[in-house]
């Protein structure tokens, strides 16, 4: 992967997040809504950074430049989604030797040839650590990291998961089908700029996304240090275009990128693990493009082997509220209804599915967004209301 001039001769390179030269434009309501809004659907848009950026692939370009003019040129190093400070997420992080930003410094660490960022918010803690659920530790561990494709994941057939290969197929159908849509409309030909897989694990489907060469970028984030370890050498060993694709060490429930910054964002078989799956489905809506899609596969809960689900719904109610069947890999089990409220929930919508037994694999698109220009304001289809006396 190309590095900048300024990485040093250790492998690493410190990232520092600086407001922007520019004069922002200030808030203009009373919900602390951030300068400017990234996605602007039928205007030129302007970064938040003046600057040297850093991108998928730490590829910088000129600040000068326009948005169109980068996302037009060829798929190799001009085509980027920004990486923001986790603590903000409202400054873009710059390639720099030192400094901080929020009172912490970003760095890049070298590898197997392959680098990934790490901006993970407790990576540097030192008393503190917080309380993990099983399905989140048990994955930071190097047995199950090294497992995780040569066996764990295959094993997932008791449930009804199809096999990668199947589900790789139909999660790029769906992907397809709602990317037609937005093709009609912007008359653009390839499926997206950036695919963000989250929880990615070995790199398994991040490295399928590679070969599918339908987006110019790929970016494989995990919580698990061990398993982005895993994901480079998988990389390296099949021989993965290494500005292609980019490994970030990041929260799902805080991602370092940009608002409305990326087409596709998939999870596969990782819903089920997420401590907060409520805040991380937030999250993957705010990086979204407007009209990108979410696509995820995760385990229904066992009534689902009855296929009726207004008949099971008691015996789901059960499973939730007793917690059978979690620990390990499993901080919770799905009803379809569930996930189907947890994407409306955040803005998300036209859910189609595919399940089998308690396998199920669903994709959903992001509200489209309506920028009024006189007042730079951004309306999702989330309404704030208040009752006549204000509360």
């Amino acid at each position: 992967m190309a590095t900048s001039s300024s990485s040093s001769s250790s492998g690493k390179a410190a990232l520092l997040c600086t407001p922007d030269k520019k004069k922002e434009t200030k808030s203009r309501n009373a919900w602390g809504k951030p300068p400017k809004s990234i996605y602007h659907p039928g205007r030129r848009r302007r970064f938040l950074t003046s600057s040297r950026r850093i991108g998928v692939g730490f590829s910088s370009s000129s600040g000068d430049e326009d948005d169109e003019n980068v996302r037009t040129s060829s798929s190799s190093s001009s085509s980027f989604v920004k990486l923001t400070c986790p603590i903000c997420t409202r400054r873009v992080l710059e390639e720099k030797t030192k400094d901080v930003c929020c009172g912490k410094t970003w760095t890049i660490e070298r590898k197997n040839a392959y680098e990934y960022t790490d901006l993970e918010i407790s990576r540097n803690a030192n008393s503190f650590r917080e309380a993990k659920l099983s399905g989140t530790s048990l994955f930071e561990t190097p047995i199950v990291s090294n497992a995780y494709e040569r066996g764990w994941r295959d094993s997932f057939a008791w449930a009804g998961f199809p096999g990668k290969e199947k589900e790789f197929d139909v999660a790029m159908r769906f992907v397809r089908e709602n990317t037609n849509q937005r093709q009609q409309q912007n008359q653009k030909q390839q499926l997206g700029e950036v695919v963000l897989d989250v929880s990615c694990g070995s790199g398994l489907f991040a490295r399928k996304f590679v070969d599918s060469k339908a987006f110019a970028r790929v970016v494989a984030s995990d919580f698990s240090e061990n398993m982005l370890i895993e994901a480079s050498q998988f990389a390296r060993e099949e021989n993965i275009d290494a500005n292609v694709i980019t490994f970030v060490r990041a929260d799902v429930g805080r991602l370092p990128f940009e608002t409305g910054s990326v087409d596709v964002v998939h999870a596969g078989a990782a819903l089920h693990c997420w401590p907060s799956p409520t805040q991380a489905v937030a999250e993957i809506s705010r990086v979204l493009k407007p009209g990108g899609t979410f696509v995820a596969s995760t385990f229904l809960d066992p009534s689902a082997n009855l296929n009726n689900d207004d008949l099971t719904k008691p015996f789901s109610d059960f499973f939730r509220d007793a917690k059978l069947g979690t620990g390990g890999a499993f901080n919770r089990f799905w009803t379809e209804q569930e996930l189907k409220d947890l994407c409306q929930m955040v803005g998300l919508e036209d859910f189609k599915r595919e399940r089998e037994r308690q396998y199920i694999l669903f994709a959903v698109k992001k509200n489209s967004v309506r920028c009024e220009d006189d007042d730079e304001v951004e309306e999702c289809d989330i309404v704030l209301s208040m009752d006549e006396k204000g509360q």
